[in-house]
């Protein structure tokens, strides 16, 4: 299943409701935003941690009220949140910045639950699956031991491998072990077809990419 990386960027701006929509159009599962906070504490989406590269003003997001990014096209994660909810989407929420406890409540408020995955460190997972039971969690791990580790201490049902990783079937075998799903990203160079088919084929069932659209389609005639 493709996660669109931070919406469908090659159709339109990265962390919007637009991307996002887009993402689902070509075929999406997931899409993947990056939250932060500013300075008084809403939670936006943004990927750096300054609004020069997306948007046309400058700063740190941290040291901006909403108010100043507002006016930028800047989306509230809670925006982003109800907007999914609606449209039966799911969101892999990145944690860059923001109070745990914070963007728990907002996952939590919306009804979301259920329907997010969270990356971040293992001790930043540890506290969003206290605060929301039942949440999935999507763990990186450093090695094989590492994946029954963090499946038992997280009850998490997706890993994220890397690509190195996923080449070798220990790793594969204890992701399955514990019944958890494969994660990968796939950008950059990498992120073309027959990457795709490789990973699909090496048993990746969440793929992070800026082309869902593609995904979709090798996805498709390989299952046929």
């Amino acid at each position: 299943m493709p996660i669109g990386h931070r919406g469908f960027m090659g159709r339109a701006p990265e962390n919007t409701i637009a991307s996002f929509a887009a993402a689902q159009a070509a075929g999406a599962a997931y899409v993947e935003v990056d939250v932060r906070a500013t300075r008084d504490g809403v939670l936006v989406l943004m990927h750096d941690a300054t609004v020069d590269r997306t948007t046309a003003g400058t700063g740190l997001v941290a040291e901006m009220p909403y108010a100043a990014l507002r006016p930028l096209g800047v989306v509230r994660f809670r925006e982003a949140l109800l907007w999914a909810k609606e449209s039966g989407m799911r969101i892999d929420v990145d944690h860059k910045a923001g109070d745990v406890e914070a963007i728990a409540a907002e996952i939590r408020e919306t009804g979301m639950t259920k329907r997010v995955v969270i990356e971040g460190s293992r001790e930043r997972l540890a506290r969003f699956a206290a605060l929301l039971p039942g949440v999935d969690t999507m763990p990186k791990v450093r090695s094989v031991a590492e994946v029954g580790e963090v499946c038992a201490a997280l009850r998490t049902t997706v890993i994220r491998l890397s690509l190195e990783q996923l080449a070798e079937a220990p790793y594969r075998d204890a992701v399955r072990a514990c019944g958890a799903r494969v994660a990968v990203t796939i950008l950059g160079a990498r992120d073309r077809e027959d990457e795709m088919r490789r990973v699909i084929g090496l048993g990746a069932q969440l793929i992070e990419t800026d082309h869902p659209d593609v995904v979709t389609r090798v996805g498709g005639m390989l299952k046929r």
